[in-house]
């Protein structure tokens, strides 16, 4: 072998090497560079400002109705795609759920007791209301069945003083969540500023299942958390299926132009829901309303402080423009 094809043969060798050095540490360094639970990838030291906010999208309220609608139900979809075993649980007592520490079992996220299944039941027991045979009412947390009519005096005898004759008690039932009891969404983002590109991002991370609950400070339960990047990958899945059927279940119902074909994902992209602001990052880790509560305010006091605190991320994202 000549002297010239060996200086070649090395510099291939060292070639190489020098390609693999940078794709390794590629690989090695990617989760440090930027959030690996993000869409968006955004690198840390692109990032000008960051802030993680939990906003509640209520499935209830007129203008988020197209995640809520006869033909498509983002709530059903959820729990479809999870008994499918397509999406993961997790919880929040590790720290942020958007940090998808603790993963929790499905079978148990899908449990839930019959005191928020509000449908089922009359709501609350009654003295001063007439009962029918087969109605279930809630009594100090505990469900109860009507034996037989009860009308007048006895509607006064409470489940627990007429248990024998009046009421059966069910006790704590369990029954498997389903979507009619999801009354909202707890949206997981941070909120990015761009510096390289001059540009605010929504970065959404996660979604928590919302339940009612009358026991809360809050009225709310947060039951569990799942992957917005998960549900990304299905809803795109789902929306270019061959299967009619299939694409209409990740539909978004526009009510003025339902022609645009939009699904939930889309959505999600442009913005096209309300979320009140529930919770800004903080070291105490506390709701807006807890905030309040904590300093003996009142409850009112605490909503509009929620609205005042979207004016004042409105009023950062105009000042970030201007730097």
């Amino acid at each position: 072998m000549s002297i010239a094809e060996l200086i070649k043969m090395k510099m291939r060798i060292t070639l190489f090497f020098c390609l693999w050095i940078i794709a390794f540490s590629g690989c090695y360094a990617q989760d440090t560079i930027s959030n690996p639970n993000s869409i968006e990838k955004i690198p840390y030291y692109e990032q000008l400002y960051r802030f993680r906010v939990n906003r509640v999208i209520d499935l209830t309220e007129k203008q988020n109705s197209g995640f809520a609608s006869k033909k498509s139900s983002i709530s059903k979809l959820i729990i479809d795609l999870l008994g499918e075993g397509k999406l993961h649980t997790y919880g929040s007592n590790l720290g942020d759920p958007a940090d998808f520490k603790e993963e929790i079992p499905d079978t148990s996220a899908l449990s839930m007791g019959d005191n928020f299944v509000k449908s089922q039941t009359q709501g609350e027991w009654s003295a001063t209301r007439d009962y029918l045979a087969g109605d279930m009412v809630i009594f100090q947390g505990n469900a109860y069945r009507v034996r037989n009519n009860i009308t007048g005096a006895a509607s006064n005898a409470n489940p627990q003083a007429g248990v024998g004759a009046l009421y059966e008690d069910l006790g704590p039932m369990k029954v498997n969540l389903a979507a009619p009891n999801i009354v909202g969404l707890d949206l997981v983002e941070d909120v990015i500023f761009d510096k390289r590109r001059s540009r605010l991002y929504y970065d959404i991370l996660a979604f928590g299942i919302v339940l009612e609950d009358p026991n809360s400070v809050e009225k709310l339960q947060y039951r569990f958390y799942i992957s917005y990047k998960e549900l990304m990958k299905e809803i795109s899945r789902l929306a270019h299926s061959k299967d009619l059927s299939e694409r209409q279940r990740v539909m978004w119902q526009n009510r003025y132009n339902p022609s645009e074909g939009k699904n939930f994902g889309d959505a999600f992209k442009l913005r096209l829901f309300h979320g009140v602001i529930r919770k800004v990052e903080n070291p105490d880790g506390e709701t807006i309303q807890q905030i309040f509560i904590n300093n003996g305010r009142s409850y009112s006091e605490s909503v509009f402080a929620r609205w005042e605190q979207e004016m004042v991320l409105m009023e950062k994202e105009h000042n970030l423009w201007e730097f």
